[in-house]
């Protein structure tokens, strides 16, 4: 924002002083004057779409002026040149920076003669707020063949007032700042002073189905193909990787369906962004008929020859048909090098599974035997994917600097998987058949998002950061898990406190047995590494809730640890020698745990809980409570005590444990379901009969809400973000808190603040 941008942009605010700031694009006489100084990349590629005949929503352009306009009348632009300058010389702390920038702009007010305008504009557009709108970001430097800025600029859907509207529009200014922005412009060299910001106005589309259109094969390069992408509903959950959607690749030459790779899907995204079921019947549906593949293919070919290059296109089916939304070109195709590594065999998906670690990886295989002690030092791992028959929580922290993680067995609840979405390791599990058809040095793509194992450098490497721009309140308190401290002050940040700190972690990292570090009299050890770990993120969660969960691995975990030759050999270790029963028989690993609460509690950490792990009865319960008494604690004075309700024995004596005092009831919704319905939860083999919102789950979650009876305080824990049904149920039923994981608590958070405005009781 030097002088010459300053002056520039005074000469435009008094020629739109009294005049409009917008363009409409309705009017096709005029889309000529749509230029990227004036509206933004992304109306300029929309304008071109519209000018070749190709189907488009109607849309109105608030223009760059408008945003130049507000940052003059509102005083801002002092303000931003100070803050901008500021990263320049330190562009490092991205969220530091981020944060004064959207601040700056979402506080201030939109100027009295721009509103008045933007009323005008909506009402037009909107038929009287009878349509609702798509309001999207158009930035200076978004979706240009040097950069394209993708998923990073903020759209808003489904606005439906005025006042909403103006929302959206500070939503977009702001997002051309926000900390993906910021660090995409020091990845690219940009100037952060030359990005302004244009604001689109569409009217929405009612979408059936949607998805994306590649001219070009992304992952390799190939001209001579093209990809489509489609799913149920709207399309955030395309383009995120949150849904695996249909896959074709389509030859340009003869037009023929060279590959078709699809499954069931069980959600889609609404108009307001939330997460709803597809019904039974549609969910192995294919979402497009050969002839609506075929038109859009022949559109997306229009557009690749209008624009000059290839092409990546969002569009949906409504009842009017395919429309398409916005177009962008392929960037980064010079960079696809890694691709000329990959085997000789075409790009395929090589094996499915369960995405438990929502990122994108991709690298080198390198196999590893644990049951065999073949495991390889940081060095080797680092940079690789790693191929397991299954993932423990024993094993995970040694392959933290891998590039991707992949297991043929396990499910979607598996805990080692928790701790490599910590670490931002991107992870699938229950693959069955990846020892098969992989081998050490094949090139793979690993997507966490969508449980994917890509032959070679697989399409949509993008990356979702943690939360929302702004955190929303809620009533139900929107909790998370942490595995490992480092991760605290992150999550901190957008989490309502801490349902399980797990100390499974680090208790096991260092590979000898706890017991053996006993009967050495280094007890002192196992209490120091919880109190280190314990204060780190205790402190980040100030005033927060944080219940810690004593050791609770199962016995197969600890056989591999040095010491651990003794431990027995269980057929079911998920139902067999763990939780609370375990450490009582033997309590001085226990009394080392509760003595580093003791310590974390006189050092000034007034929020702790003890959450006691899968408790088969309350006389379980009454002696773990003892432990503590003895280890110098208060409970339920100085330190909340709370059970970990797992089993529906358990929901079913409720009222012999609060009779005999609790604080909180923390469920363990998977083992719960495991336990209900008979199924080991992290068996790939009867995993998708694994089904946390079965009727016979919900009517034990109900249960415990009942029998409570607003008496104890009652969260529910587990992987409730992937049944987003099940999350709307405990909302419903009122439950005090939910446990999310961190990637996923940005959605959720959204998700749970509508549904509470549903119900009538939103925070």
């Amino acid at each position: 924002m030097d002088s010459g941008r300053t002056e520039k942009a005074m000469a435009g605010r008094g020629k739109n002083r009294s005049g409009r700031f917008w363009m409409d694009m309705r009017d096709r006489s005029g889309l000529e004057q749509v230029t990227v100084a004036r509206a933004g990349g992304k109306a300029v590629n929309l304008a071109r779409l519209m000018q070749h005949g190709l189907p488009t929503p109607q849309a109105v352009v608030l223009i760059v002026d408008a945003w130049r306009f507000f940052l003059e009348e509102s005083g801002l632009l002092p303000d931003m040149e100070r803050a901008l300058a500021e990263f320049k010389e330190n562009p490092v702390d991205f969220d530091r920076h981020a944060q004064r920038l959207t601040g700056l702009i979402t506080e201030a007010e939109i100027p009295a003669a721009l509103s008045t305008q933007i009323a005008s504009l909506y009402e037009d557009l909107s038929g009287g707020s009878s349509h609702p709108l798509a309001v999207r970001s158009s930035g200076t430097y978004e979706d240009s063949p040097e950069a394209s800025f993708s998923g990073m600029l903020s759209s808003v859907l489904g606005v439906a007032s005025f006042e909403d509207s103006l929302v959206a529009i500070k939503k977009c200014w702001a997002s051309g700042f926000g900390r993906r922005s910021l660090r995409y412009f020091q990845k690219m060299g940009l100037d952060p002073e030359g990005m302004a910001v244009a604001v689109i106005f569409q009217r929405m589309v009612e979408a059936n189905s949607s998805g994306v259109l590649f001219t070009v094969d992304p992952a390799t390069g190939d001209t001579g193909v093209i990809v489509l992408e489609v799913a149920y509903g709207y399309g955030p959950g395309v383009v995120s990787g949150d849904i695996t959607p249909d896959l074709y690749r389509i030859d340009k030459e003869s037009l023929e369906i060279s590959q078709w790779d699809s499954r069931p899907q069980e959600y889609y995204y609404d108009a307001d962004g939330v997460r709803r079921e597809v019904d039974a019947a549609r969910r192995s549906e294919a979402k497009l008929s050969e002839e609506e593949i075929c038109l859009l293919v022949n559109y997306g070919l229009v557009a690749e020859k209008s624009l000059g290059a290839p092409q990546d296109i969002e569009w949906c089916r409504g009842p009017e048909g395919i429309v398409l939304l916005q177009t962008r070109p392929v960037t980064g195709l010079e960079r696809l090098s890694l691709s000329r590594q990959r085997p000789a065999r075409p790009e395929i998906v090589m094996v499915r599974g369960f995405g438990v670690s929502p990122r994108v990886g991709w690298g080198e295989v390198l196999i590893v035997r644990p049951e065999e002690h073949d495991i390889p030092p940081t060095a080797k791992v680092r940079g690789k994917v790693i191929l397991v028959r299954r993932l423990t929580q024993d094993l995970a922290p040694r392959f933290r600097e891998a590039a991707a993680v992949v297991a043929d067995e396990g499910g979607s609840t598996s805990h080692g998987a928790n701790i490599l979405r910590e670490f931002h390791v991107p992870c699938v599990v229950g693959t069955r058949y990846g020892l098969d058809v992989m081998h050490d040095g094949d090139v793979v793509t690993v997507d966490g998002w969508r449980g994917l194992v890509l032959d070679g450098i697989g399409p949509r490497v993008k990356e979702r950061e943690y939360g929302p721009e702004q955190i929303l309140e809620t009533r139900t308190q929107l909790m998370t898990t942490i595995n490992v401290p480092e991760s605290a002050e992150k999550a901190a940040q957008i989490a309502d406190g801490v349902i399980s700190f797990r100390n499974d972690y680090l208790l096991l990292q260092g590979g000898v047995h706890p017991g053996r570090l006993l009967e050495r009299g280094e007890g002192r050890v196992l209490t120091d590494s919880v109190l280190e770990a314990l204060l780190v993120v205790a402190r980040a969660f100030e005033n927060k809730r944080v219940w810690y969960k004593s050791l609770d691995a199962p016995t197969d975990e600890f056989r591999r640890l040095r010491g651990g030759e003794d431990e027995p050999l269980e057929r079911n270790p998920l139902l067999g020698w763990r939780g609370i029963a375990r450490e009582l028989e033997d309590p001085a690993l226990l009394k080392a745990e509760y003595e580093a609460v003791r310590q974390a509690v006189a050092a000034g950490c007034g929020s702790l809980g003890i959450k006691v792990p899968f408790v088969r009865g309350v006389d379980e319960y009454e002696r773990a409570r003892e432990v503590a008494v003895q280890a110098g604690l208060r409970p339920h004075e100085d330190v909340a005590f709370g059970a970990s309700i797992e089993t529906p024995a358990m929901v079913m004596t409720l009222d012999r444990l609060i009779a005999a005092g609790v604080d909180f009831f923390s469920v363990g919704v998977n083992d719960l379901t495991m336990c209900c319905l008979g199924i080991d939860r992290e068996s790939e083999r009867v995993a998708g009969r694994f089904d946390p919102s079965h009727p016979a789950v919900v009517e034990l979650l109900e249960e415990i809400v009942r029998r409570a009876g607003g008496k104890v305080f009652v969260a529910a824990a587990g992987d409730i973000a992937h049944s987003p049904k099940l999350m709307e149920k405990l909302v419903h039923m009122g439950y005090d808190a939910i446990g999310i994981s961190l990637p996923y608590l940005g959605i959720a958070r959204d998700q749970v603040a509508r549904w509470e405005e549903e119900k009538g009781g939103g925070g």
